[in-house]
């Protein structure tokens, strides 16, 4: 093994320094590289979100237009009555 470490010494010192070279100093520099992978990740699992949130209002929106669930939903939420009802607010 020290023989091969003596013959090719030069040849393994350039070879880490030209590895160390391209991934550290090119235009295309590994940090940014890993940066930019971590951003798409992100994109990404936003991207899933915001899907998951068009398909639950896409949902919501079919319901609203039948009159019962608009009605329920006047009355859950927004605390809404007919005149001749009563509203008690329990917390």
């Amino acid at each position: 093994m020290k023989s091969f470490l003596k013959k090719y010494w030069y040849w393994i010192v350039a070879t880490l320094f030209f590895v160390v070279a391209v991934l550290f100093f090119s235009n295309t520099k590994l940090p940014n590289y890993l940066k930019a992978k971590e951003t798409v990740g992100r994109l990404h699992r936003e991207i899933e979100r915001y899907e998951a949130q068009i398909e639950e209002d896409s949902v919501f929106l079919e319901n609203v237009k039948t009159d019962e669930y608009l009605e329920k939903y006047a009355r859950e939420k927004h605390l809404m009555h007919s005149a001749d009802e009563q509203l008690f607010i329990v917390e």
